[in-house]
């Protein structure tokens, strides 16, 4: 905090000074902007001489005394904070609840040589705070000794210093609300001497300020609740007498300041009970921390309905992980309920015994009133989820879902293009292929754009893998699936411990093509051309006594495209200007013509890209070139749309280079040559 100084020298009171052996001349008194004023005398004398009558003078020198006045005070803020006696009192911790408050202490010294007057002001409150402030002070004299007792100033009332006194400043800030966590709090106290007020100056000429900035400081929890049957996922076999349910609850402290003496209680709802020591199935309830603090015992209730931890200490950034397992209780659900419970967290802030922080994993669901000083604008803090925590009551069932599949475009030649397919058990109770031949994958070409054979030799399967990383691409290390002779593929070679019921496999397809795109005749223009895959999931037989669920499947299509580059030629007079045929005139022909003695050839080279509008795929660096007959002459005249187009053309090698070509969009060029009539050029 830096001292806010100020002196000010101004003349308010006038100073004699004399010196005589007699009758002594008063004193001349005068101004200065440099020396508030100057007292500046000089003496004389009057004297007789032995046996001389005559009355002599005598005049002394003159002496000058400067006198100045100085109006000098600072306020420093000396509450503890990083930077001590600056002129901020920063992040003084409070209480989030209502009515909490905190002191900021500050000192206001007189550095002047006048006794002088300051007005104490509060301003610009942020957050609720001071919802009210209480102002006291203790003066000091320059040994920082006291003088007088602690003396009590409203806001806007005065303290008076004499020089080099000082006063020792406290401002308690009391909040009339609750706060939440990180909440920042400031509102500026002033001092205005009255001193200088009077001898005109004005703003921070007159005016030392302070910050005081308060944080709110409260543990805040992030509570995570999970369930896992024992089927290893969230379905309940109601009618399975050892099924069983594993919680886990994680809470975490997120707030800026410890928890002490924590209560953690999960009441299971109707439907469930604790699992008690003696009964099938049982597993202790364990209590753990990451951070050093004392893990407490998780005790089950009587009635087996409540599981607790009491008195427990949670650090900042620790957390404590809470697992207990449940069963069915008496109660029988109908399947395909939904059993939801929450764990709920309950702390006091000021360590009084009175919890006043109340957290539920679901964010007040349950008929829990929540009180967790969480910011709103800063949902991350604290978030708590309970998603994972519900459980399906549920019969033994079997059903497989594979995710659509994708259509693609892709360049003439190329490799490593990836159809993605998920395959995914939705049944419950039942692992699907666990084992070998269970569970079987067919890929196969079903449709193309050559209707006789839907395997277009052009376009092929390369590799399928499963994608056990999910990022869409083969990687080393990757498991790759070998077909049968039928083209099909054991699912249980891609997961050898087979699919859990609500889990999924990855697989991936990689196809390959090996296209061309020339319009010349005899060859062959690959564009367009298609084939469509069938993916199907066969369940092979029963399983656990349970029938095979029905087949599921989905295509994926696979067209090339790239640039189709046409040629259209025509004649005309040589006087015609390039400009004057038009892109879509009629006269463009791809058929041969007959040029006369004295007609110029004009041609039009057309490239359009053939990937679809929706597809985003842009051609780019596109080159079309064309080189004159040699007995042609080039006549220099090369249009291209897009004007973008660069020409690039060179002796007899007319070249245009189109940057970027959007989907459907097309490039041409176009240029003329003069026919020798000789044959030769």
């Amino acid at each position: 905090m830096k001292p806010n100084l100020f002196k000010y020298s101004v003349l308010t009171i006038g100073i004699v000074a004399a010196m005589s052996v007699s009758n002594v001349n008063a004193a001349e008194v005068t101004y200065s902007a440099e020396d508030a004023f100057m007292v500046k005398n000089k003496a004389t004398a009057t004297y007789t001489v032995a046996n001389n009558t005559t009355e002599q003078r005598a005049e002394s020198n003159e002496v000058t005394v400067s006198v100045t006045e100085t109006g000098a005070f600072s306020l420093i803020a000396t509450s503890a904070d990083d930077v001590p006696n600056d002129d901020a009192n920063k992040d003084r911790p409070i209480n989030p609840q209502a009515g909490s408050s905190v002191d900021f202490t500050h000192r206001l010294t007189n550095d002047g040589n006048v006794t002088d007057t300051y007005t104490i002001m509060l301003a610009n409150p942020s957050n609720s705070v001071p919802a009210s402030a209480a102002i006291k002070y203790q003066i000091k004299d320059s040994s920082g000794a006291n003088v007088g007792s602690l003396e009590t100033v409203n806001i806007g009332g005065t303290i008076t210093l004499k020089a080099t006194q000082s006063a020792d400043i406290i401002i308690t800030a009391t909040t009339n609300v609750d706060r939440f966590v990180n909440a920042n709090t400031s509102f500026t106290v002033s001092a205005t001497s009255a001193y200088l007020t009077a001898k005109g100056q004005t703003g921070e000429n007159r005016r030392a300020v302070n910050t005081n900035n308060a944080i709110t400081t409260t543990p805040v929890y992030a509570i995570t609740k999970s369930a896992t049957t024992n089927l290893g996922n969230k379905t309940f076999d109601v009618n399975n007498a050892n099924a069983y349910v594993d919680y886990t609850v994680t809470v975490k402290n997120e707030g800026n300041s410890a928890g002490t003496a924590v209560s953690i209680t999960d009441t299971l709802p109707v439907g469930l009970i604790a699992i008690r020591p003696s009964e099938s199935n049982y597993k202790a309830p364990t209590v753990s921390a990451t951070s050093g603090s004392s893990a407490q015992t998780a005790v089950i209730s009587t009635n087996g309905k409540d599981i607790t931890v009491t008195n427990q200490n949670i650090k900042m950034g620790e957390t404590i992980t809470v697992t207990f397992r449940a069963k069915k209780d008496a109660t029988t659900p109908a399947s395909g309920t939904n059993i939801t419970n929450y764990a709920v967290i309950k702390d006091s802030t000021k360590d009084n015994g009175t919890f006043d922080l109340i957290d539920s994993s679901g964010d007040g669901a349950g008929g829990v009133t929540e009180k967790n000083y969480e910011d709103p604008a800063n949902p991350a803090v604290g978030k708590d989820d309970n998603t994972q925590a519900t459980i399906t009551t549920s019969n033994q069932s079997r059903a497989l879902a594979i995710s659509p599949g994708t259509n693609k475009e892709v360049a003439l030649q190329s490799t490593g293009n990836t159809y993605l397919y998920t395959i995914t058990n939705n049944g419950t109770d039942i692992v699907e292929a666990a084992t070998t031949n269970a569970v079987k994958l067919s890929i196969k070409p079903t449709v193309s754009s050559n209707n006789s054979n839907p395997d277009d030799p052009n376009i092929k399967i390369t590799r399928v893998f499963v994608d056990a990383n999910n990022d869409g691409i083969f990687n080393t290390g990757e498991t790759i699936l070998t077909s049968d002779s039928d083209s099909s593929y054991d699912l249980n070679a891609a997961r050898a411990t087979g699919i859990a019921p609500g889990a999924f496999v990855k697989i991936g397809v990689e196809v390959a093509t090996t296209g061309s795109g020339s319009n010349l005749a005899g060859n062959t223009n690959n564009l367009g051309n298609f084939e469509t895959m069938t993916v199907s999931v066969l369940p092979q037989g029963p399983v656990s006594g349970t029938p095979a669920p029905a087949s599921v499947n989905t295509t994926s299509t696979t067209t090339m495209q790239g640039i189709n580059l046409q040629k259209f030629q025509t004649v005309a007079d040589c006087t015609t200007a390039i400009t004057s045929i038009p892109n879509n005139d009629s006269r463009w022909s791809q058929t041969n013509v007959t040029a006369t003695a004295g007609q110029c050839v004009f041609y039009k080279l057309a490239a359009k890209n053939t990937f679809s509008a929706g597809s985003g795929i842009n051609i780019s660096a596109l080159q079309i070139s064309d080189n004159i007959d040699a007995r042609a002459t080039y006549r220099n005249d090369f249009v291209a749309t897009p004007t973008s187009a660069t020409n690039d053309t060179t002796g007899s090698t007319v070249k245009g280079i189109f940057a970027t070509l959007a989907p459907q969009e097309s490039g041409t060029i176009k240029f003329s040559t003069k026919i020798s009539q000789t044959g030769i050029n």
